[in-house]
């Protein structure tokens, strides 16, 4: 069977839907969005309960510029598809002995002040006074942090993109062919004819990635939620923040009675194809001594839920948004290492533009697929640790 279309998208989670989102707006052209398994299935990295959108990203303004943007873009969304995706509540960042993290949390202070966007300075009465359920010596408030309901955010933009014309259909891509009619191969023995192609399948983007191209990592990340022991009311998003520790994020109770406690990386390569999807017991004590030092109603609380997702990790944790070199055709979207959902309308947009053959309206030379015009391997400053 053959399928002629003018702009395929290989990818059906967040940055895919953004993209042909942002497409089926600025264009009449035919779009058909492939995704292995379908919009919102359980291997999806992006299809979690909740996500964490913030401001702060150490003395790196280009990412909170990109923040600041996607931000407006947000509610964009939510006033498109009447639906509230973006939870209020800052981004409470706590001192404690991790240096790296420390340092972050001073630099994203600083940064804020100094673009004007309110940040707070927290001794310990002060914060105890505004926020009961943490302890610290000292913290630094993001007010611009939330929790986007990043299950929700998918069907809303599935549905957004289907209103648009966008047909979705699975298929798995094994192979693509390139000459008079580039096309994609997939399992099934199907091919795609396309005019461009945008290829945003995260964790799976090495089976189709050149050896020319920056690399990635699939790595295994682990999600637990505990309920608190007492008063839940503490920790909803009207009361409680989004919050780092020195090793850990944790986000309120948004879409399921629990507190997501994780780990904010953890350096675990594997194969998607074969990755183990349980939470290991480890971590689970490991979550529940950080919060047994930052929030101690949490610690001994119920185990409601569990999750393992991947990240598709860049050295330096930089996204890669470019055209392919030898195929300008080709469009790549990867490398979204952890902390991408938050910017997932800006980056569906620059797509967008790529692929369109527009110049993109925010800078992206930070994202060049070519590892050479890289910035060089940082310390997990965008994960919340290091300056």
């Amino acid at each position: 069977m053959v399928i002629n279309t003018d702009i395929c998208i290989l990818g059906g989670g967040i940055m895919g839907l953004a993209t042909a989102y942002s497409i089926s707006k600025a264009s009449d052209s035919k779009i058909l969005l492939l995704d292995r398994y379908g919009i919102g299935n359980d291997y999806c990295s992006s299809n979690d309960v909740n996500r964490v959108f913030r401001y702060s990203y150490g003395n790196d303004e280009h990412y909170t510029r990109m923040a600041v943007e996607s931000l407006k873009l947000w509610k964009n969304l939510e006033e498109e598809s009447g639906q509230k995706l973006l939870l209020p509540t800052g981004l409470l960042m706590l001192q404690g002995e991790d240096q790296d993290a420390n340092g972050f949390n001073e630099a994203s202070y600083r940064t804020l002040s100094r673009l004007k966007l309110e940040a707070e300075q927290l001794e310990a009465e002060e914060l105890e006074k505004r926020f009961p359920q943490f302890r610290a010596d000292k913290g630094f408030f993001d007010p611009h942090g939330g929790v986007l309901l990043a299950s929700k955010a998918l069907y809303a933009l599935s549905s957004l993109t289907q209103k648009h014309g966008v047909t979705v259909r699975k298929g798995q891509a094994t192979r693509l062919i390139f000459g008079e009619h580039p096309s994609i191969e997939t399992a099934a023995g199907e091919i795609v004819r396309f005019d461009k192609l945008v290829l945003t399948i995260g964790p799976w983007s090495n089976t189709l990635l050149s050896p020319r191209l920056t690399s990635m990592v699939s790595t295994r990340q682990q999600l637990v939620y505990f309920k608190p022991q007492k008063n839940l009311d503490l920790f909803r998003p009207r009361t409680c923040p989004v919050f780092f520790t020195d090793k850990h994020y944790g986000l309120p109770t948004a879409g399921i009675d629990g507190v997501k406690v994780s780990p904010k990386e953890l350096n675990d390569p594997v194969d998607p194809e074969n990755a183990n999807r349980s939470v290991d017991n480890e971590q689970i004590v490991a979550c529940r001594d950080v919060c047994r030092r930052f929030v101690p109603d949490l610690a001994d609380g119920e185990l409601v839920h569990t999750k393992v997702c991947l990240y598709d990790m860049t050295e330096n944790s930089d996204f890669v948004l470019d055209r392919d070199p030898d195929h300008p055709e080709v469009v790549h979207g990867y490398g979204f290492s952890g902390h991408g959902f938050k910017f997932a309308p800006l980056i569906g947009r620059l797509l967008s533009e790529l692929v369109l053959d527009k110049e993109p309206n925010f800078p992206i030379e930070n994202f060049s697929a070519d590892p050479s015009r890289r910035r060089p391997t940082t310390v997990g400053a965008h994960l919340g640790k290091g300056k």
